[in-house]
């Protein structure tokens, strides 16, 4: 086998893994075991050893009292850690954001706000809470920081993570709409300090809206 095909099928296999770890069907806690999933994705160890390490690097998985590695069990402090960060990363972005923008950023974001409300109309929770991560990405991305919004995207899978278990009712993707055209609002009259205000008290707000 080829370096490049193992890559290849490591990244099949880490990509099936992360896809489980986020919907909830490898729960917190969870062992990994190579044989299992070298079996399940028919592949040898070597590429599922390679997913594995790629996704203990990521921070989701950790290591267990057994040397096993576990799905990471995101507690009510990894929760507050990943809203401090977010609140820090957004809210720095915000100055550039309102700077830099142009029509295709503001464009690009009323598109996705049309979506959410289309999503929040079905009663569509799932499609709403990608949508929801797109229009924090692309808000950020207005700033041109490449790094910055590299690492909201690493960030990104801790969010998903956060939310397991969590109702998203109507309502509340409702209120999320109204506060994202806010946002939105702030960005195109380019009022820096009034987005970051509002991005740090929509971040950090966990009960539901609506």
């Amino acid at each position: 086998m080829t370096s490049a095909a193992a890559s290849t099928k490591a990244g099949r296999v880490r990509q099936a893994v992360l896809d489980d770890i986020l919907s909830g069907a490898l729960a917190p806690g969870t062992p990994l075991d190579e044989v299992a999933l070298a079996r399940q994705h028919d592949v040898s160890r070597t590429p599922v050893r390679e997913a594995l390490r790629a996704l203990q690097a990521d921070g989701l998985l950790e290591v267990g009292p057994r040397r096993q590695l576990l799905v990471v069990d995101v507690s009510p402090e990894h929760r507050s850690e990943v809203t401090a960060l977010r609140v820090a990363l957004e809210g720095a972005a915000s100055a550039a954001a309102c700077e830099r923008r142009d029509d295709d950023d503001l464009d690009r974001l009323e598109l996705l706000l049309l979506k959410q409300g289309r999503a929040a109309a079905a009663g569509d929770a799932e499609t709403y809470l990608r949508l929801d991560e797109e229009f924090h990405l692309a808000l950020a991305g207005a700033a041109r920081m490449p790094t910055l919004s590299r690492m909201l995207e690493q960030l990104g899978a801790f969010v998903r993570l956060a939310r397991l278990g969590e109702a998203t009712t109507v309502a509340h993707m409702h209120g999320l709409t109204i506060e994202h055209t806010e946002l939105v609002d702030h960005l195109r009259s380019r009022r820096p300090a009034r987005l970051r205000t509002a991005l740090t008290a929509h971040i950090g707000r966990t009960e539901p809206r609506g």
